[in-house]
């Protein structure tokens, strides 16, 4: 009889268990904060919202290199459903100080190319109401503002997206033809990359003075990671703040990275722009291995403007071979925040 009993319940847990993992939990989702900035949009309330659409909530971060991979999805998907009765809102909570400005957040969204709704959460107070717990981060409520479905990094795209279809379902929407889902990134032969690097106090940065220039030292596996400085710097809770002239680039920093694609963030000293002068590997970058915002002057020498604060593409490399990056800005009081790194595979869903 226990047997009988035993098979019984086992089928019908079998029947019962999902294709996709939702929430077991699917309590009311927040409300829109009232007294935060919007961006591409009106102040919006859930419960206005949720009366015509399913509403898919992304946080995300302008100066984070997963959050600006993961936009590629997220405009793939309101290029696709905004018409279908879904909504994307994207929710900024700032990595660093400066991201409070809701000036420059606008002018991030723009060369970005985001279009949908965003507001700003500068004191992770929905971050908090809503148990978020990084970047990037997606949440997915119905139309009844229940909180359904959630996922935390990035890949998982294609599940996340059948999700989305079953919402927009189940809220009697119309659904477009069945297509091909926005696709997971490859995971194979994509190359290693160094993990990201912060240059202030806050984050625990503490970095050796570099020394004089003279033999190359062999790149070894053991140095991936390494940093220095040459110079005189000003280690701040954020950010390394160069804290003399620098005419002759003397002061630098320098560091060890594997990688696809090389990252920093960046800040000048104030309204006038800073340059940063970048070499690889001792020479300066060429069309081949330069970074997406790398200028070049007339001497043929490397280097970014930076006319706001914000997240700079400064190498880019066919492997994922050792290389030594050395960052040298023009001006006092220009800082460095952080270094990101982007293998070859992830270097594909790059904005």
């Amino acid at each position: 009889m226990r047997a009988r009993l035993a098979a019984v319940l086992a089928a019908l847990l079998l029947q019962a268990s999902p294709l996709r993992a939702g929430r077991t939990y699917t309590p009311i989702a927040p409300e829109f904060p009232t007294d935060t900035v919007w961006i591409n949009a009106k102040p919006l309330t859930l419960k206005l919202v949720r009366q015509r659409r399913v509403v898919l909530v992304a946080f995300f971060s302008t100066t984070n290199l997963n959050s600006a991979r993961a936009l590629s999805a997220l405009k793939f998907w309101h290029d696709r459903y905004e018409l279908n009765g879904l909504m994307i809102v994207g929710v900024h909570t700032p990595e660093f100080g400066f991201q409070r400005d809701p000036l420059l957040v606008r002018a991030a969204l723009k060369k970005l190319g985001v279009r949908f709704p965003v507001f700003l959460d500068n004191n992770r107070k929905y971050w908090k109401e809503i148990a978020n717990d990084g970047w990037p981060s997606f949440f997915l409520i119905d139309y009844k503002t229940h909180l359904i479905f959630d996922h935390l990094g990035e890949g998982g795209y294609s599940d996340f997206e059948g999700e989305i279809r079953d919402a927009i379902k189940t809220a009697e929407f119309l659904l477009p033809e069945e297509a091909p889902p926005y696709p997971d990134p490859a995971n194979l032969g994509c190359g290693a990359m160094t993990p990201d690097l912060s240059m202030g106090l806050r984050k625990g940065a503490t970095l050796p003075m570099a020394k004089a220039p003279g033999p190359r030292v062999m790149l070894t596996s053991a140095r991936d990671g390494e940093t220095a400085y040459a110079g005189k710097w000003d280690i701040e809770p954020e950010d390394l703040r160069l804290a003399q002239n620098n005419p002759e680039q003397t002061a630098l920093v320098r560091l060890i990275y594997r990688g696809s694609h090389a990252f920093a963030v960046l800040s000048p000293a104030g309204a006038k722009p800073a340059l940063f002068f970048i070499k690889q590997d001792n020479m300066w970058l060429h069309e081949g291995n330069a970074g997406k915002d790398v200028e070049f002057d007339e001497d043929g020498r490397s280097f970014v403007t930076v006319r706001q604060a914000g997240l700079f593409g400064l190498t880019k490399n066919p492997n994922d071979s050792l290389h030594e990056l050395t960052l040298m800005p023009d001006a006092k009081g220009s800082a460095i925040y952080g270094f990101s790194f982007s293998d070859q595979c992830l270097a594909k869903d790059l904005p």
